[in-house]
């Protein structure tokens, strides 16, 4: 059974723009043994256009003939990319990107501010969230969707944007701003702190161009306060960049060990990495936090330290994102993504999912194929990387990746929208101690938020999904309330992932000592 379309989501479509293999071509050319195929589409195509009962699109026949060859292959990754679709790929997969800083959200029919980014020029200018777009370089944004309003924020750095908001009740309370566009950067490691007993916490939520270096200096910094031992928290994390994923898997093994293999049918797309410097911080026990939303780049990190003995993996077992992808530019603006290589493990796994597994869960069938560690221990291979400590709610799990699913390429709307709800409350004083909870009727205007920005995600998907939805509403409710220094512990005292984690890393004395955990 072929996998929903819509599956290069979250996990698929970042990984299919950052797989570490980019390659852009002005137009797919046709060798000449492909010449008949042609001939008889275009063919059919001449004798549908001019022989059919009714007027029919002809660009859109042909737009559709692609999607219906590429679906063939039975591969979710390779895909067709319409413009719109490649463009807000690049915009996701970009470590920056040129803009104001607002974020925004549909509300009455009106675009309305949810969050300045901190430090944006939209920031700086005293925009609010609450603030209600109306005019946007003198053109009426009345009925704009917050695409459009996306679009008219972006241009060349230092080219200005005029806005005119309407705040509070008061339709005449009209203030303009004029905002001068800046290159902002997206952050790769979103949280750090250091937990009870010196266990040092950090989230990294993509692998862009920054991610090494802001790894490296969040560490440190930790070290220096006092963590005796590390989790790394890679759930939720959709991948990245593959060169990326190699440094950083670098940081924490030793000169020459192997890293990742790639596979593929044509030569260039054969290569072995491995590590290149000695490791960082020797001694430094580690736990690595997995689940079924974690792809791509951070698999290949989670896979090498698993295989080299190097680190204890926690939660459920991953995405299984094990393919790259070479993006080739259509003439007509669009793109198809189709997948070159397979990524395998330092003892020979292969990370990559079957294609019509769609129901993969954490717990381990007896059939897969087992691998020895140096260390004698059993890890599995069969696709994704399968925990050496299982955390599983299964019922949760297969709700929380339909909802993947259904949301696309719309995580980071999700993620925004999500926020926006949640600073509104925060500043009207709804969120009252830093274990607070989200409340049901968070959930519910949460869905009508992504209604109204027209992201179609089914009612009974998105009530399977609560869990994380909540954990979202919650997180972003306590970091508006209480600060981004508040995350880490909220997390860390109401994530069972986490606490089992840490209870590992404090107990041990070495690594023998945390990878012999039951």
């Amino acid at each position: 059974m072929k996998r929903v379309r819509a599956a290069a989501s979250l996990a698929l479509l970042l990984a299919a723009a950052w797989a570490g293999v980019w390659l852009i071509q002005r137009a797919v050319r046709v060798d000449r043994g492909q010449v008949d195929g042609a001939r008889l589409l275009d063919a059919v195509m001449v004798r549908v256009r001019d022989s059919y009962v009714d007027s029919v699109d002809t660009e859109r026949m042909w737009e559709l003939a692609t999607v219906g060859l590429l679906d063939e292959l039975g591969d979710p990754n390779s895909t067709y990319l319409t413009p719109e679709r490649l463009e807000r790929l690049e915009r996701t997969a970009a470590n920056s990107y040129v803009g104001v800083g607002l974020q925004v959200d549909v509300r009455d029919g009106w675009v309305t501010v949810t969050q300045p980014r901190p430090g944006s020029p939209a920031e700086r200018a005293g925009i609010l969230a609450g603030d209600k777009l109306v005019e946007v370089d003198g053109r009426s944004m009345d009925g704009w969707t917050v695409e459009e309003a996306r679009r008219a924020f972006r241009g060349p750095p230092g080219s200005a944007l005029a806005l005119t908001v309407e705040r509070g009740s008061a339709r005449d309370a009209r203030l303009r701003f004029t905002l001068e566009r800046a290159e902002l950067v997206n952050r790769s490691v979103s949280r750090a702190a250091v937990l009870e007993g010196g266990v040092g916490y950090v989230a990294i939520v993509t692998f862009s161009d920054s991610t090494e270096t802001e790894l490296v200096a969040v560490i440190d910094s930790l070290r220096a306060a006092g963590a005796r031992s590390l989790i790394l928290d890679l759930r939720g994390n959709p991948g990245g960049l593959l060169a990326q994923g190699v440094r950083v898997a670098d940081l924490f093994l030793g000169s020459g060990q192997r890293i990742v293999s790639t596979q593929g049918r044509v030569p260039q797309a054969n290569a072995v990495y491995t590590d290149s410097t000695p490791e960082r911080w020797p001694g430094l026990l580690v736990s690595v936090l997995v689940n079924h939303l974690t792809a791509s780049a951070a698999e290949i990190v989670a896979g090498a330290l698993q295989d080299h003995d190097r680190a204890l993996i926690v939660g459920r077992a991953t995405y299984g994102k094990g393919s790259a992808q070479a993006i080739y530019r259509l003439e007509n603006g669009a793109a198809i993504s189709l997948t070159n290589a397979r990524w395998v493990t330092p003892l020979g796994r292969s990370i990559e999912y079957p294609a019509e597994d769609e129901t993969r869960l954490a717990d381990a069938p007896p059939d897969r194929p087992r691998f020895r560690t140096a260390m004698g221990r059993t890890v599995l291979g069969g696709g994704g990387i399968v925990p050496d400590v299982a955390t599983v709610d299964s019922i949760a799990e297969l709700g929380e990746r339909r909802f993947a699913i259904e949301l696309g390429d719309r995580v980071r709307d999700f993620r925004d929208l999500a926020r926006g709800i949640a600073e509104r409350h925060a500043k009207a004083g709804d969120v009252v101690d830093t274990l607070f909870a989200a409340p049901a009727a968070w959930r519910d205007e949460l869905y009508r938020a992504l209604e109204r920005s027209g992201i179609v995600v089914s009612i009974v998907t998105f009530d399977e999904a609560r869990g994380m939805v909540d954990r979202t509403l919650g997180v972003e409710a306590v970091r508006a309330a209480f600060g981004s220094a508040a995350v880490p512990r909220w997390i860390a005292r109401t994530d069972p992932t986490i606490v089992r984690a840490a209870e590992a890393l404090r107990r041990a004395r070495s690594a023998r000592d945390v990878l012999s955990v039951d």
